[in-house]
């Protein structure tokens, strides 16, 4: 009987025991897996095997990522970075191929083969230094080549130095490597180069450029299976080409490739099918509106019927004209207009075997049309919409003779990639995150309705705050039975947000403001998982080639600083601007000090002379600011910011060193406690200065970092390191009494690369107990003469499995949690929180720690870091291309929110220290309940047999 009763209590120890490992992962973190914008000439809808009907999305991004997206739910099926990070404002091709199931892309001087399914490489084919891929086409099949086989692709290379010749290549679509090359070695630099494809010829057109250009273009015909010169004609052609690369070859890979330029203001476009002499104008109907731009879209089926249609964009209205392509006598002939509107819109060409189709995707409506007859196949109202759109990709699907479906992707202006199936937006995409360059934490939304209560209590006077105090406590009464209700109802029957908004309450709500590359202001509420707020379109406050340099965030205004000096000031609630004021002085870089009222700004030149933003800031800088920059020259330079600016003192470096960065202590670096308790009780005093600065030097191959008073310009501690890995980050963090760096270097003889972490902690003493030479002093001053005693500094250095790109410290409110150190991996694509307890500088060398030791949590040193899989903080997600980190504290003191953000965003909750203050998802509030009632009753159920019992005793007395 009583191993009975043990079994029936072990399922409630084991239920119990499973609940304290729960993983809170994929519930308090989020992430934004980004491409970037789409490109319009590498988007669309395509089947990535024959044996499936369904189709994928694919795109090439401006950022060189080539991913594939469902279009059920916008889900990333896989993505590949094609420069191996994403890079900016990139030049790259796509080929999607037909019955295969592969796609080719072509960047830099690689191209690359993938499955369409799962983005699994299959083969690439790099070309010969001096040239770079500035086309790629897919080739005809040749006769002798089997129908199953894969689709070579053609490879148009222009040279990046001088003296190199063009070059179009034929690469053979199995991986075997190259087929044949044509080698063009007159071509010069600067000119226009492309090519184009048709079932049985391939086309190599020229065009001069420049002064001297020409006003005809040359088309070589080359021959599909060997690739020698058929024949070479010469075409006149426009100086404007209608597409933004300044190619003016449209329809390759269809039936009917040719040439369309124009000349502003696009009264008319001249017409070259290629394979033809012939040229035609078309004449335009300006429709009584100057005409800005004119945009071709046609399909690339080669099964696709000729035809094609201009889309016409005026001052005011836009409006589009249909052509249809005799493809024997070489004329284009205008079948039909589609009237003009207001509205802003975007077509898409798309086919069905020989059926093709125009959609026309307007802000308000969708409009689908034969190219055959002006007459709608169908109109859809849209639900929704975010701008207007700015190119769109389009599938239609016939379901029977005056049925049709159409799914479009759509890019808006607001930077948003969308898909909307029949006027209904099914899933918005905002790769418009993908550009941020800097973020400010903000408090979310209005300030607490309590406080404000409380603050107008406290400005009036004694019997009027007692009265308003007293009719407040009444007010409350009134919903005292339905906050109760509420309460019994979460215990009984919780909701299923329940924890979140239990979570969001203890740990508070803040937002994220980030600024992008595109000028463009975006609120996220990091509570809630990263939800868009708001987002603002700056593009007509910031002029070009003005860039954001920082964001503050104070009381409830978002304060934007801009490279040109000028600032804007935004409503952080909702993002509507306040006020833009210009500035005099442009600026590299931007400090906040203290002053008053509030905090002062400094901006500083690209010579590395703080200003005062007097021009806008009304807070004057307190008396004894101390401001460290770099000057042009690569030198630290000391200044003494008060009512004037002085400089002090300049840290002339090494011959061939240069400072490339300079880190301070973060503005939020709470110190909960002055000294370490060692395991014997003794205290080892830490070094803690608000005036310490860590200056990171470079030359070509060494590292020589300078742990500075930033007062004085005393060297406290040097460090220096060699054979540093050319052009590779240098991350490094100041918190409290110790800093870390992090660098790769290289070793020449073996070729091997090796990355370090190195922590080092500052003490007053060696000794404990010690408070060093100022210990007896009451007053201290950085300028007296015994002012200039070193810390004990204590280093060491471990080694990581791959490269470090940024580091950060994790914060809380007191700095009572243990930290953490937040590292960037770019190889991994991950971010990983190392415990500051691992990185201890103190841990013991070639032997065991001691008792005293342990007791102080200490371990055996390890020279190689092996980093958990527990201290990913992303855990299986892929987060690319973070740039920065960043880092707040919350109300609960073991919890701190983790911000990152480059390319991909991601943020999450950690507790360095556990969850010490905040009860964890699998606590049972029912059976917490029922136990209080239990042992509630089981006291009043006692109670009369106490007292009797008592009265008992006493009587026996």
């Amino acid at each position: 009987m009583r191993w009975l009763g043990l079994f029936s209590v072990l399922p409630f120890i084991l239920t119990t025991t499973s609940a304290i490992f729960a993983d809170d992962a994929f519930h308090i973190d989020y992430s934004y897996a980004l491409l970037g914008e789409p490109q319009s000439h590498t988007t669309s809808f395509h089947r990535p095997h024959t044996s499936t009907n369904a189709s994928l999305l694919y795109t090439l991004s401006d950022k060189a990522i080539l991913g594939a997206v469902n279009p059920r739910d916008g889900s990333l099926l896989w993505r590949q970075p094609l420069a191996g990070q994403p890079v900016e404002n990139a030049t790259s091709f796509l080929v999607r191929s037909e019955g295969d199931g592969q796609v080719v892309s072509g960047h830099n001087r690689t191209v690359a083969c993938w499955d369409a399914l799962d983005g699994r490489l299959i083969w690439e084919y790099t070309l010969s230094e001096g040239h770079s891929i500035h086309g790629l086409q897919a080739a005809p099949a040749l006769e002798s080549s089997s129908t199953s086989g894969s689709q070579d692709v053609l490879v148009l290379t222009l040279p990046t130095t001088s003296g190199n010749p063009a070059i179009v290549l034929r690469v053979a679509g199995d991986g075997s490597g190259l087929k044949w090359e044509h080698v063009d070695s007159s071509h010069t630099d600067g000119s226009i180069a492309s090519i184009a494809v048709s079932p049985k010829h391939l086309y190599y057109i020229t065009k001069s450029h420049g002064l001297l250009a020409s006003s005809k273009a040359k088309v070589v015909t080359l021959d599909s299976t060997t690739g020698h010169e058929m024949e070479q004609a010469s075409v006149a052609l426009d100086s404007e080409a209608l597409r933004a690369d300044g190619d003016h070859v449209f329809g390759s890979g269809s039936s009917f490739p040719f040439l369309l330029s124009s000349e502003k203001p696009y009264k008319s476009v001249k017409f070259n099918l290629l394979g033809s002499s012939k040229v035609a104008t078309i004449a335009l109907d300006d429709k009584g509106d100057s005409i800005e731009r004119v945009t071709v879209h046609v399909p690339e089926s080669p099964a696709a019927t000729p035809h094609f249609l201009l889309h016409v964009q005026g001052k005011t209205r836009q409006w589009a004209e249909v052509f249809h392509v005799d493809v024997k006598s070489g004329e284009a002939t205008k079948a039909y207009s589609l009237p003009a509107t207001d509205e802003k819109s975007a077509f898409a060409a798309s086919s069905n075997d020989a059926s093709v189709y125009f959609t026309r995707v307007a802000e308000t409506e969708i409009l689908l049309y034969s190219s055959e007859s002006h007459g709608q196949l169908g109109r859809w109202r849209r639900t929704s919409t975010q701008g207007h759109p700015v190119h769109v990709a389009a599938e239609v699907v016939s379901r029977g003779k005056a049925a049709f479906a159409v799914r479009v992707a759509e890019l808006s202006s607001t930077g948003a990639w969308s898909l909307i199936r029949n006027g209904e937006v099914q899933w918005t995409r905002p790769e418009v995150l993908a550009y941020a360059t800097i973020a400010a934490w903000g408090q979310n939304g209005a300030s607490d309705p309590l406080a404000q209560e409380l603050d107008l209590e406290l400005s009036v006077n004694p019997l009027t705050a007692y009265v308003h105090r007293l009719k407040r406590h009444l007010l409350d009464l009134v919903h005292l039975p339905l906050y109760l209700q509420d309460i019994s109802k979460a215990i009984i029957r919780p909701s299923t947000d329940a924890d979140e908004v239990a979570r969001k309450d203890l740990v508070g709500s803040q937002r994220v403001i980030v600024g992008t590359s595109r000028n463009e202001l975006i609120a996220l509420d990091v509570t809630n998982g990263g939800v868009i707020m708001w987002q603002k379109d700056l593009s007509t406050q910031i002029p070009d080639g003005v860039e954001m340099k920082s964001i503050t965030v104070t009381d409830g205004r978002a304060t934007i600083y801009l490279s040109d000096g000028s600032l804007l000031v935004a409503n952080a609630a909702d993002g509507i601007i306040i006020e833009h004021q210009p500035g005099s002085i442009p600026v590299s870089d931007l400090v906040q000090i203290p002053g008053s009222p509030a905090h002062a700004i400094i901006k500083v030149d690209s010579a590395g002379t703080p200003h005062p933003a007097n021009d806008f800031a009304p807070s004057n800088p307190l008396e004894g600011n101390v401001v460290v920059t770099v000057s042009d020259d690569g030198q630290a330079i000391g200044w003494t910011i008060g009512q004037t600016v002085e400089k002090t003192w300049i840290l002339k470096l090494q011959t061939g060193f240069k400072v490339t960065s300079i880190v301070a202590r973060p503005e939020h670096d709470p110190v909960a406690s002055i000294g370490r308790v060692l395991g014997d009780r003794s205290v080892l005093y830490k070094y803690l200065s608000p005036n310490i600065a860590l200056l990171i030097a470079q030359s070509k191959t060494d590292l020589l970092l300078y742990l500075v008073d930033a007062v004085t310009g005393a060297i406290l501690h040097t460090s220096k390191h060699h054979g540093i890995l050319s052009g590779s980050p240098i991350p490094a963090v100041l918190s409290e009494n110790w800093f870390a760096y992090s660098f790769t270097s290289h070793d020449t003889a073996s070729s091997a690369l090796s990355t370090q972490i190195v922590v080092s902690e500052l003490y007053e003493s060696s000794a404990a107990n010690d408070r060093g030479a100022l210990a007896s002093r009451s007053n201290y001053s950085s300028f007296s003469p015994d002012a200039r005693t070193n810390p004990h500094v204590i280093s060491q250095a471990f080694t990581v499995a791959e490269p470090i790109s940024h580091l950060e410290v994790s914060q809380t409110a007191q700095g009572i949690t243990s930290r953490q150190l937040l590292a960037t991996l770019p190889n991994s694509n991950a971010i990983v929180g190392i415990p500051r307890e691992i990185l201890d500088a103190r841990r013991p060398v070639d032997r065991d720690p001691t008792a005293n030791e342990r007791e102080e949590g200490l371990m055996r040193y390890s020279p190689v870091l092996d980093l958990d899989p527990k201290w990913f903080l992303t855990h299986s997600r892929e987060v690319l291309g973070v740039q920065k980190v960043i880092s707040a504290p919350t109300l609960l003191e073991s919890t701190s929110l983790v911000f990152a953000f480059g390319h991909d965003m991601f943020g999450t909750q950690i507790t360095p220290s556990q969850s010490f203050d905040v009860l964890g998802k699998g606590f049972n509030k029912l059976s917490l309940m029922l136990t209080v009632v239990a042992l509630a009753v089981g006291v009043l159920a006692l109670r009369p047999l106490v007292r009797t019992k008592t009265v008992e005793g006493r009587w026996k007395q």
